[in-house]
């Protein structure tokens, strides 16, 4: 089944995170350094955020749907080069400069300091980049051997002999990101939840109810994707009901109010993600689970439009 596209983890950052520069949101007033300091408590101070700011957009690197690293994994293993002939038109998967641009960020993010709340990411950070680094000298090494047909000349020797160390780097590389995404799974989750409390708090119901409704979308999702179907079930009724809350707390916005029509987009693609769960809890179809990651991630695309009044 076809994953979401730069969404698990950290998709929500722009729109949900405290404040960080990237995303052009302003402070929130009541803290010492201009935030709320539950908020702070939870996401960190401004060095923290920008931090995970840039381990986000690695990590979104590192899962592009065309170029992430399981995508070229993917296409590399269809090559079946132990099995291949030196006569073939082999096409190397490689794209060496996504790869180099997500290093960048991780290394980067990881040169800030960061308290507490970054621990846990940073020692994901510190297995991970050895292991896409292992990767990328592969690419480097490989791709113009592939792309100027020398396996030709040596018989496809070189290829074959670098086919075991590919395959490491790239399973070791996918072990790291799957456990990078949940240290910024569990930061982005206390974030949100930190975020919600304060909206509430200053009176933004609609938006709060938003960020929780789509929170559980993402817990959800994640157990369609994942193909748990117990999970999906067990987790359904209370996104039904955020979904519900949502859809509430928006028609009682003001007519001209801000975020009033991107709100109800998000309600109407949640209710689609239901509708379609419930579609192929009865006839199996593997196509409405597509089309609940594809409405997932419409209402991400969604919730990025959205003005965060704090």
């Amino acid at each position: 089944m076809k994953s979401r596209t730069a969404v698990s983890a950290m998709a929500l950052v722009c729109a949900m995170t405290m404040g960080l520069a990237a995303c052009g949101q302003g402070d929130a007033k009541g803290g010492a350094d201009g935030r709320a300091p539950s908020i702070t408590a939870a996401a960190g101070n401004e060095s923290t955020q920008q931090k995970m700011g840039l381990y986000s957009e690695a990590f979104n690197k590192l899962i592009d749907d065309h170029w992430g690293v399981s995508e070229n994994f993917e296409r590399y293993q269809k090559t079946d080069i132990p099995n291949a002939a030196a006569s073939s038109t082999i096409n190397f998967p490689e794209n060496i400069t996504t790869l180099e641009t997500a290093i960048a960020k991780l290394k980067e993010g990881k040169a800030l300091s960061g308290g507490g709340q970054s621990q846990r990411t940073d020692a994901a950070v510190d297995k991970l980049l050895p292991h896409l680094e292992a990767l990328l000298a592969q690419w480097k090494t490989l791709d113009p051997y592939y792309e100027s047909r020398a396996y030709r000349e040596d018989n496809l020797a070189q290829g074959k002999a670098a086919h075991a160390a590919l395959i490491s780097a790239y399973e070791n590389s996918i072990a790291g990101i799957n456990e990078f995404d949940g240290a910024l799974t569990e930061y982005q989750r206390a974030a949100n939840a930190a975020k919600m409390a304060a909206l509430v708090k200053a009176g933004h119901t609609a938006e709060a109810s938003m960020m929780d409704a789509m929170q559980k979308a993402d817990h959800f999702t994640t157990a369609v994707i994942d193909d748990n179907t117990a999970e999906a079930d067990r987790l359904l009724p209370e996104f039904v009901a955020a979904t519900g809350k949502l859809r509430e707390a928006q028609a009682g916005m003001a007519a001209d109010a801000a975020n009033k029509s991107e709100l109800s987009s998000i309600a109407g693609n949640l209710d689609s993600i239901i509708g379609s769960w419930r579609d192929y809890k009865q006839d199996k179809n593997d196509r409405h689970r597509e089309s609940i990651v594809s409405d997932y991630n419409r209402a991400i695309g969604t919730v990025n439009r959205v003005e965060m009044p704090i």
